[in-house]
This record gives C-alpha cells, sequence and structure tokens, in this order.
C-alpha cells in the first residue's frame, strides 16, 4: 500500500518524532492522560505510514496500553468483542468467498456491458450504486462488504493491474460513496443512528427521516459532487485487457447459492429494525455458512490460505484506542480544554464552525461511532450559548461526525482498504478534498439553507 506521505524519509521522520515524544513523556510524567496521548500518537503514526506491518503494530498498541496500566484489560481488548470486530471478520470471508467464487467477477462483466472501457461511466454507476445501497442497508460496513469484491472484479475486468491508477480510482470511488454522500439518510449510518438515540434519551429529539434528508440534502450532494469531481479526472489511459472481455456466462451453481444468500443477507441488513437482529451476527452467520466446505463456496483451508485476518487485529487495535481515550476520560479533557476556547456567543456562522469543528476533532481523537457519547451532553450548553434550539445544535454536530479528515476515523473506510488493497493515501487525498469542500462551500451553504428553514431560532 502507498504512504500517506510522498517520501519515505518523511515517514520515518514522522514515526521517529512520535516516538522521542513518547519517550520523553513516560520519563517525564506519571500522569495517565499524557501518557495514553502519547502511545496513541505513535500508534496512528505508524498505523498511518505502514513503516511497520499493521498486526505488529496492533500488538505493540495492546503491550503499551497494558504496560502504562491505561486500562483494564477488558478495555483494551473490548475491540475484539464488538460487533465491528465481527462485522468486520465475516466481510473478510464473504469478500473472499465472491471473490473464490467468481461471482464478483460475472456481476463486474455485467456492469462492464453498461459502462464499457469508459472509467468515468464505470466510477459514476460505482458512487451511484454505494448511494442507492445507503437507502436500502441501514449500516455502512455491510454495504462496504458487498460492493468492494464488485469493484475490484470490474477493475480486473477493465484491465486494471492492482495497485494501478484505475484500480484505485475505481475502489476508492465505491468506498467513499457508500460512506460520506450516504449521511443524507438517518437510517444509513450507524454515528447519526446514536446520535440521535442520545438525543432522544436526553432531550427527547427524534427527527422525522424526511426532515432530517431535507435538513442535510445540500450537504451530502455536494459530497457526491466533489467525490466525483475528485476521482473522475483520475481516469488512467485505457487499458488493453479491456477491449478482449468475454461476455458474462450463466451463473455456476455456487455462485446461484452465494448471490440467494447475500440477497437474504441485505434482507435482513434492510429490515434490522423490525427483527432486532445486529448486522454483524447476520454477517456472521452467512460467514460461517460459506466456509462449510460442502456448500461449494470455500474449500475447507480457506482460513488458512485464502482469509487474511491482520486487518481484524488493526480494527481491534483502533477499538482500544477508542475505548481507552474513553475510559481514561481522554476526551472528555480535550472537550473540556477546548468548550472555553470555543469563544460561543451570538450565533452567527462562526459559531456555526466552532460546533462543527469542534465535532470533527472529538471525532478524530476517538471514531466517529463513539464522539456523540461526549458531544450530545453538550449540546443544551451549545444550545444556551447560541440561541439556537438544541435540535439545531444535534443536527450541525452530525455534519462534523460525517467529515473525516483521516480515512482512520471511519471504521468502513478502513474495512475498504483492507478488502480492496486501496492506498492510504488515495482514500486521504478524497478525504481531505471532501472536508476542504465542506469547509469552504458545504458551511456556508447549509447556514443559508437552514437559516432559510428557520432553524436557527
Amino acid at each position: 500500500m502507498a504512504l500517506m506521505v510522498s517520501r519515505p524519509g518523511t515517514a520515518q521522520f514522522v514515526v521517529g518524532a512520535a516516538g522521542l515524544a513518547l519517550v520523553a513523556v513516560l520519563l517525564g510524567t506519571d500522569a495517565l492522560l499524557p501518557r495514553v496521548a502519547a502511545v496513541s500518537a505513535l500508534s496512528v503514526a505508524l498505523f498511518a505510514t505502514r513503516l511497520l506491518p499493521e498486526v505488529v503494530t496492533a500488538i505493540g498498541t495492546f503491550l503499551a496500553f497494558i504496560a502504562i496500566g491505561a486500562a483494564p484489560t477488558d478495555v483494551i481488548f473490548s475491540g475484539f468483542a464488538s460487533s465491528g470486530f465481527w462485522l468486520l471478520f465475516a466481510g473478510l470471508v464473504i469478500g473472499t468467498a465472491i471473490t473464490a467464487t467468481g461471482l464478483g467477477m460475472q456481476l463486474a462483466l455485467r456492469i462492464f456491458q453498461r459502462t464499457g472501457a469508459s472509467y468515468r461511466r464505470a466510477a459514476v454507476l460505482l458512487a451511484l450504486c454505494g448511494l442507492a445501497l445507503g437507502i436500502l442497508v441501514p449500516s455502512t460496513l455491510p454495504r462496504v462488504i458487498v460492493l468492494m469484491p464488485i469493484a475490484l472484479s470490474l477493475a480486473q475486468t477493465m484491465g486494471y493491474a492492482p495497485g494501478s491508477r484505475g484500480h484505485v480510482g475505481l475502489c476508492a470511488t465505491a468506498a467513499a460513496a457508500t460512506l460520506l454522500p450516504t449521511y443524507a439518510f438517518l437510517t444509513a449510518n450507524l454515528p447519526v443512528i446514536i446520535q440521535f438515540g442520545a438525543a432522544e434519551t436526553l432531550y427527547g429529539i427524534a427527527p422525522s427521516y424526511g426532515a432530517y434528508f431535507v435538513e442535510q440534502a445540500p450537504i451530502n450532494l455536494l459530497r457526491l459532487v466533489v467525490l466525483l469531481a475528485v476521482m473522475l479526472p483520475f481516469a488512467p489511459p485505457r487499458a488493453e485487457a479491456a477491449s478482449q472481455v468475454d461476455a458474462p456466462a450463466p451463473l455456476t451453481p455456487p455462485q446461484r447459492r452465494l448471490l440467494v444468500l447475500l440477497a437474504m443477507a441485505i434482507g435482513l441488513w434492510m429490515t434490522d429494525g423490525l427483527h432486532g437482529i445486529s448486522p454483524a451476527w447476520v454477517g456472521l452467520a452467512l460467514a460461517a455458512v460459506l466456509l462449510v466446505p460442502a456448500f461449494g463456496m470455500l474449500d475447507a483451508a480457506a482460513m488458512k490460505t485464502k482469509v487474511d485476518l491482520s486487518p481484524a487485529f488493526f480494527i481491534a487495535a483502533l477499538f482500544a484506542m477508542t475505548a481507552v481515550a474513553q475510559a481514561s476520560g481522554l476526551g472528555t479533557a480535550v472537550a473540556d480544554a477546548l468548550v472555553p476556547l470555543m469563544g460561543l456567543g451570538g450565533g452567527g456562522l462562526r459559531d456555526f464552525y466552532a460546533v462543527t469543528g469542534l465535532s470533527v476533532v472529538l471525532s478524530h481523537l476517538t471514531t466517529a461511532p463513539a464522539a456523540p457519547a461526549v458531544l450530545v451532553p453538550m449540546a443544551e450548553a451549545f444550545a444556551t450559548r447560541t440561541g439556537w434550539p438544541v435540535e439545531t445544535v444535534v443536527m450541525a454536530q452530525v455534519i462534523g461526525l460525517a467529515t473525516p479528515i483521516l480515512p482512520y476515523q471511519a471504521p468502513p473506510l478502513i474495512v475498504a482498504m483492507a478488502l480492496a488493497a486501496i492506498p492510504v493515501g488515495a482514500l486521504l487525498r478524497v478525504c481531505l478534498w471532501l472536508a476542504l469542500a465542506v469547509a469552504v462551500i458545504g458551511l456556508p451553504l447549509t447556514w443559508v439553507w437552514w437559516s432559510w428553514l428557520g432553524m436557527f431560532g
């Protein structure tokens, strides 16, 4: 995978500086919070630059937290018990099955019939598929699990080798489209569900699906437009292999069985509000079925030879940093230090930037799903200082949750990188461009839109 930075020397400097800072903190203080912050900073630097294998950094993170007594071991290893970890595990198995059976290639060939060798048409179609899945499936990780193998196969069908511009462009477009523009839909992403679940508990706020869509539509339409504007010029020269693609063949019995099982899983993911079964357990049940050799989709040695579990340790380590930050009080301490510096008052556009900006900062200190636990209890105080209704503050916080600057803030992007071998730098550029568009265009546009809707008073 490519580095986040442009030169290996820069990557080594970043990690070296973080390592020296960690040593200085460990030797210079017995206070817990600086130690937790230093270990987390070094871990993020190593994950970002990939100077060490991810599994090595993950294990080192666990050991460092244990060594400094950052939290009880059940907190440090809580990521292994989270539904997100097991949904990622299931996604690795499902993605392997889609590739091994050839189903991804057959679906890609059918898409290729509509797009031809045009990178731009393929990118637009993948982006629209990602957005449409946001309406159907109320969880981003299952959407990523379904779409990424298809994007991989489509890139292969069009003749783009792994790591080439075409491969990276199509896979990064599909990954970003399954997450970022889908914040337009109330039920599409876990951070929003958690945000308004907490808001309903504390303040009795429960917006309707339609009202939420109308209020969040402009900024999410901007995200989709900017995503395509960033990725469409990424088009590489036409690949030679694209002109030699065979017509799709009839589906084989294992491919048909897998397609039926995927359709059943998507149906359960779509209706989780009715039956209450977590998407993770639906995915895990599907993975268990796929691993039965008698069904002909994966052989008995698949877990030894085909399924790479190192991304699972990666995401468990990220969850550990989130859990330790919350248990140690690091996130709350940062928030308490930042809020007095925000200078809220008057309820103008500056306050709008301040509220959304704090949401961005806190979501990067933890992750987007964890940030509402800190943000929502602050909403009433922000409403008092700005003069806005509490619901408007909660809506503004959502914009910050939906604006990752680093891919590591959004677990679905981590899963996409693992499934499709997307270089970190590609998704980093997408996130930076989208964050810049939100800051320069999206927030003023939303301010005007919400003022017209009468949401500020």
